[in-house]
């Protein structure tokens, strides 16, 4: 039983999909495959049930992803531990992304770290905006970026950035040239929305924005990702609400026009509280690099 194997079972219990398991661990999916095939003869066991086209654990697989789990961790707490012994900071942290937009926030520490602590290799692994926080509670990442807050006691996070909310217009609309308008002018609009299970909270925004302003929204579309969403507002199919930091993906059809009366997006970093040095140091820098309205909440 290797190491490897260890991570990839684990990977694969918390994906629940061998594609994008296989994604995380940057392997080929036969690899995976071959990988817990390898390790359930080995143990004698059947972790993974074939007869169901999603990825079912057996109560065995279930049991041992939770092994896995504190091996793992315990791992790579104590190797971090064992390469700062030497008073040369070096070791491992594994950052948790969002795959649905560029993040500047994520890279600008990342590229610190890199410059500041080159002891500490930093892996990343990507996640829709809903798997972050699960990410993190089950020990996949050390840290995460993300718009949630921490729902844990054990959990600590600095706020790192903010965005602003915008109108997603058309490029021919009629309001598409404005400086910035209000969420009211778009009480006519027919309104395209991102899927609750891909973004909850920006999701939810269009419809806590229309009760504010005395408007029932009327929700056409809901998109199961962000470019097919901006394609949708880029053919005249609606508008859509969303954080600027999606500019990234902005198309020559659509036009980000501020909203006055819309809140601003905040990020956090977020991570569990730890003494390992390699997790403290990433803090630390964080602290010092973040904006300057960034709060710590230990």
């Amino acid at each position: 039983m290797t190491i490897d194997q260890l991570e990839h079972f684990y990977a694969l219990s918390q994906c629940r999909n061998y594609t994008q398991a296989a994604n995380q661990l940057y392997i080929s999916q036969p690899a995976l495959s071959k990988s817990i095939q390898a390790l359930e003869k080995e143990l004698h066991l059947d972790l993974v049930h074939r007869n169901t086209r999603t990825v079912t654990l057996t109560a065995e697989g279930i049991a041992f992803a939770d092994t896995c789990r504190d091996l793992l961790h315990t791992l790579r707490h104590g190797i971090n531990n064992a390469k700062s012994a030497s008073g040369t900071l070096n070791g491992r942290v594994v950052f948790g992304l969002p795959s649905d937009h560029y993040d500047a926030a994520a890279v600008s520490l990342i590229l610190a770290l890199n410059e500041k602590q080159p002891g500490i290799r930093s892996d990343l692994k990507f996640f829709p905006p809903n798997g972050l926080l699960r990410a993190l509670d089950n020990d996949t990442v050390d840290f995460i970026f993300s718009s949630d807050w921490p729902r844990a006691e054990n959990l600590a996070f600095l706020r790192v950035c903010e965005s602003v909310n915008c109108a997603v217009l058309p490029k021919d609309h009629r309001l598409a040239d404005r400086e910035e308008i209000s969420f009211a002018e778009l009480k006519n609009e027919g309104f395209l929305a991102i899927s609750y299970m891909v973004s909850g909270k920006e999701h939810d925004l269009i419809i806590e924005l229309a009760r504010e302003a005395g408007l029932s929204p009327n929700l056409n579309y809901e998109a199961n990702s962000f470019p097919e969403l901006l394609m949708m507002v880029a053919t005249g199919r609606g508008v859509t609400v969303l954080a600027e930091e999606h500019k990234a993906l902005q198309m020559d059809g659509v036009s980000f026009v501020p909203l006055i009366d819309a809140p601003k997006k905040e990020e956090n970093l977020i991570w569990k509280r730890s003494d390992n040095p390699c997790i403290l140091a990433v803090a630390e820098l964080a602290g010092k690099i973040s904006e300057p309205c960034a709060e710590v909440e230990d």
